[in-house]
């Protein structure tokens, strides 16, 4: 039996075994995905997951990878996105889109810009070449990917259910670039990276991500920013309050 297939319920009390499954939908795709890298027969792998990463271009600012998995091929970035329907979205545009029926839209920042800002942050951290890097976009398996770039040398963008096999060709294809010692110099690094990125560290990030100023892009949920008149003079609001009350100075 697969093992998303054993994931998706097909054996009985598998979802059990996936630690801090209950924390949230994109928690609960993370742990998905650190599962079945794990357990994916894909050889000698450290996987870890929701590492916060300090970006060397600025000490203050941070970056947050979903899924980190070290192999002697290479390290495999992956972003994952646990959405339902329709998926929409080009390498250039600053955002996507989800769409689950023609009432109901929401948009989320380019997970392709997103994950480039995750490897560059890991190779500083890191002290590797970005060459050394593969980035993966990793959907559900209950959307579809209706309008998407397609893949390239720099990343791969699939559901979850074809991630392994995707990761196989790119295996099959590399060669070692680790030996065994900075295998383990490598791991090493990476498990202090996991084991320093608490619940505070994350709130933090989440904080420090909501400040920035984003153009007319909405930095907490991603809508458009328009110009408003308020008591104080006028401001820039969020289009989709008062579901989001973000506002900056105009």
């Amino acid at each position: 039996m697969g093992i998303i297939a054993r994931i998706r319920g097909k054996e009985p009390g598998i979802l059990k075994k996936i630690p801090h499954a209950s924390q949230g939908k994109g928690h609960y795709g993370e742990c998905l995905t650190e599962y079945a890298l794990e357990h994916g027969n894909l050889g000698n792998v450290a996987v870890f997951s929701n590492a916060i990463i300090p970006r060397t271009s600025d000490p203050t600012s941070t970056s947050e990878i979903d899924v980190v998995m070290l192999h002697e091929k290479g390290v495999f970035v992956i972003e994952s996105k646990n959405y339902s329907g329709w998926i929409f979205g080009s390498a250039d545009q600053r955002n996507w889109t989800v769409t689950l029926n023609s009432n109901s839209k929401e948009r989320f920042y380019n997970p392709i810009k997103q994950n480039r800002a995750h490897v560059k942050a890991l190779s500083d951290y890191l002290d590797l070449e970005e060459e050394a890097f593969s980035s993966y976009i990793v959907f559900s398996e209950r959307c579809e990917l209706k309008k998407v770039p397609p893949d390239t040398a720099e990343y791969v963008i699939c559901r979850r259910h074809h991630l392994l096999g995707n990761i196989r060709k790119d295996l099959d294809r590399f060669d070692p670039i680790f030996d065994a010692a900075t295998f383990e110099e490598l791991r090493a690094s990476l498990a202090a990276l996991a084991e320093g990125s608490t619940q505070t560290a994350r709130t933090q990030h989440v904080e420090e991500a909501r400040k920035v100023d984003s153009g007319n892009a909405c930095p907490w949920c991603g809508s458009e920013l328009v110009r408003r008149n308020g008591k104080y003079g006028p401001f820039m609001g969020c289009s989709s309050y008062p579901k989001c009350r973000f506002t900056r100075d105009a």
